[in-house]
């Protein structure tokens, strides 16, 4: 019985072991080459916004009273910028507590990050002050102009890049503004 058991087993492995070895040489029965299409790149998510902010003139960057490290018209910017997205609001009608309540989160945060993210570069100098100047100019001039804009799709783009200031500066270079004034 034991001999029968063990010469059973000993040929259920050997019959394994060729359908293993079967499985490997096996060739499809159409000799033809299959050609896979390929995907087609997917195209950069552009978005267009419009910008009621009016370029600073020489005399409201003259009475300024800000400053900012890249600039007095970036200051100008910035102040814009702070003011329309942080929002100062009462909690309960009458109760002079207040709250303070971020407008649009994602792109908030996407300027910060972007504005420290220059900022280390100027002063480790891998970037001109001239050109992160000109790079900040346009994040904030988005910013300002996607405030009342509908940017959930644009605001998703920054969310999935939120990592890394390089790629959220690519998403708010792929946005094109257009000015009212």
């Amino acid at each position: 019985m034991k001999k029968n058991s063990i010469l059973m087993v000993a040929l259920l492995g050997i019959g394994l072991s060729s359908l293993h070895a079967s499985e490997i040489s096996l060739r499809p029965v159409n000799e033809k080459s299959v050609k896979v299409a390929e995907a087609a790149p997917m195209k950069a998510e552009t978005w267009e916004f419009y910008l009621a902010q009016e370029e600073p003139t020489p005399a409201d960057l003259a009475v300024l009273n800000s400053s900012h490290k890249l600039g007095k018209r970036v200051a100008f910017l910035y102040d814009s910028f702070k003011e329309i997205y942080v929002v100062k609001e009462e909690v309960v009608p009458g109760d002079p507590t207040r709250r303070t309540v971020i407008r649009k989160p994602d792109i908030y945060n996407a300027v910060r990050t972007i504005e420290k993210e220059l900022n280390r570069q100027v002063r480790k100098e891998e970037m001109t002050e001239e050109k992160a100047e000109a790079e900040l100019t346009n994040v904030l001039k988005v910013a300002l102009a996607a405030i009342d804009s509908d940017t959930d799709s644009f605001e998703s783009a920054l969310q999935d890049n939120k990592k890394d200031a390089s790629s959220l500066l690519d998403v708010f270079h792929r946005v094109h503004l257009v000015n009212i004034y």
